[in-house]
């Protein structure tokens, strides 16, 4: 790695620490069947077309639950419009240090969901800034180095895809039940 990338990289571990550091939320673990909005933040494929991600949220639309789905894709332009449920953010909509520009954090800070899920085996920065400025009682993500960026972390091995990571979620989302307030 190259020391301009190693300082990016040292500036988005700080702006990321620092966004989390001024919020004030508690992590509230939900009953699965009463969740209305899921955010869903992944990786993009190249060609646009994640059909993986767009059947996730087809699959959780039958099950009344509102889904949107935000991604990150390694390209200058993307061909897609940006939908309300579903846009990708390009590498020109990236800050120097590599994550989304006030603009974009803004527009996901500006609506609230009822739980966020960080699709994503590889470690993104960019990603891990979405899920940081995300409001929501409840994030889920694969085992992270920031203190409080999820609520619920997964820990997988290198080799697992989203796939893998994804039925982890859905066993123990349906698996755990909340604890009933008295």
């Amino acid at each position: 790695m190259s020391l301009i990338q190693k300082i990016k990289n040292y500036l988005a571990d700080r702006q990321i620490k620092k966004v989390l550091s001024t919020q004030k939320r508690v992590g509230v673990y939900p009953d699965f069947d009463k969740v209305k909005t899921i955010l869903i933040l992944f990786k993009s494929d190249l060609n646009e077309k994640n059909l993986f991600v767009r059947t996730i949220m087809e699959d959780l639309k039958k099950h009344g639950k509102k889904v949107s789905a935000w991604g990150l894709i390694d390209k200058k332009d993307t061909e897609l419009p940006v939908f309300i449920d579903y846009r990708l953010i390009t590498s020109k909509e990236l800050s120097f240090n590599g994550l989304p520009n006030d603009s974009i954090a803004g527009e996901l800070a500006h609506t609230e969901y009822d739980m966020v899920i960080q699709l994503c085996c590889d470690d993104l920065l960019a990603l891990d800034y979405l899920l940081a400025v995300a409001r929501s009682p409840f994030k889920i993500s694969k085992l992270k180095p920031y203190k409080g960026i999820s609520d619920f972390m997964l820990e997988i091995n290198e080799k697992a895809d989203e796939k893998y990571m994804l039925e982890q979620i859905l066993f123990y989302l349906n698996s755990i039940q909340p604890k009933a307030v008295r």
